[in-house]
């Protein structure tokens, strides 16, 4: 079957304007439009912080004590307790004696009282020395405390803290000097007296010996105040370092960011609480703070448009940053809905 000659001929040019059009150079609007990267600013993730209420960082220093004295005082006591006890039985039975002379008797009376107030003078010795809440005031935990330290498993320490309140402190540790990891103080009460050398409080404490935590070493004394201070946790996803401080942004508005000075003396868990800047419910980014800190120090490297006022003015260079002047970001897309 032969093709009609008009029909040969309109394929024929179309197939012309076809390979024409691919070959044809690009415009100039199209080149650029091909050139133009395509960048999208990363997502700026937020979070509001929550009211809390930290402890009080308490430091003081601590002293393992040696032991001997109040070893050797539980021996007075033990020696007393029996001759206290041997003579009050005996003056029982010379009471119910009907065979014995009366001087005899007046000689148990007087012996039994001398015993019991040798006995009674040990305890208040011990009470005075060691505090009313001492643990080993009672006779039968007393004995198995005294066993403990003397096969040295463990020992007596004396804390001191410059500055606190007359409140027992909380979650006591204490770190030697030379080195090591923290131990707990399990057991914690008041002592009578405070130290001349370190002015403030003091408390007595029992702690499982270690290397480290032996008679005559010393330790610091790590504690939380049953005061609180009340504030906010700034994460530590949040903070950017910049001008050698740290700083996290803030939402001021939907899609715009101030940098703010975070303090770094109160680190908790989470991040670091402060006392004051911040209040409860403001919004801190814990996603993209990074791009927007690149973002003050190149202006317009997301943006996308030419509008200089919308541009946020370039911080200091590092080392002259003022603290006091907060420094305004601009971020695009930035959800105010916290991150799955």
């Amino acid at each position: 079957m032969k093709v009609p000659a008009i029909i040969r001929t309109l394929l024929m040019v179309g197939s012309v304007a076809f390979l024409a059009g691919c070959n044809a150079p690009h415009s100039e609007e199209a080149e650029e439009r091909n050139n133009v990267p395509d960048v999208v600013p990363p997502p700026v993730h937020t979070i509001e912080l929550a009211a809390s209420n930290e402890p009080v960082k308490l430091e003081g220093i601590g002293t393992v004590l040696n032991p001997d004295t109040l070893l050797q005082l539980d021996a007075d006591i033990r020696s007393a307790t029996v001759a206290a006890n041997f003579s009050h039985g005996q003056l029982e039975r010379f009471k119910a004696s009907t065979m014995l002379s009366r001087q005899t008797l007046e000689n148990a009376v007087r012996q039994e009282g001398i015993d019991a107030s040798q006995l009674k003078l040990l305890l208040t010795r011990l009470q005075q020395s060691w505090g009313d809440k001492a643990p080993f005031l009672n006779a039968d935990a007393r004995q198995t405390l005294m066993a403990e330290i003397a096969n040295g498993s463990r020992a007596v320490l004396r804390l001191d803290f410059s500055d606190m309140a007359a409140d027992e402190p909380r979650n006591v540790r204490v770190v030697p000097l030379r080195g090591g990891s923290e131990t707990k103080v399990d057991v914690l009460w008041a002592a009578p007296s405070g130290n001349l050398a370190m002015p403030g409080v003091s408390f007595f404490g029992l702690i499982n010996a270690g290397p480290g935590l032996r008679a005559g070493d010393r330790a610091r004394v790590i504690a939380d105040s049953p005061e609180r201070l009340k504030g906010v946790v700034i994460p530590s996803s949040a903070l950017v370092v910049f001008g050698g401080k740290s700083w996290c942004y803030v939402e001021t508005e939907p899609a715009k960011y101030e940098r703010k000075v975070v303090s770094l003396e109160a680190p908790v868990d989470d991040g670091f609480f402060v006392a004051s800047g911040f209040d409860p419910g403001t919004r801190v980014v814990v996603k993209g703070a990074s791009v927007l800190l690149a973002r003050e120090a190149a202006p317009g490297s997301f943006d996308d448009d030419d509008d200089d006022d919308a541009r946020p003015q370039a911080p200091a260079t590092a080392g002259t940053a003022k603290p006091a002047a907060s420094s305004v970001a601009q971020g695009h897309s930035a959800p105010t809905n916290d991150p799955d």
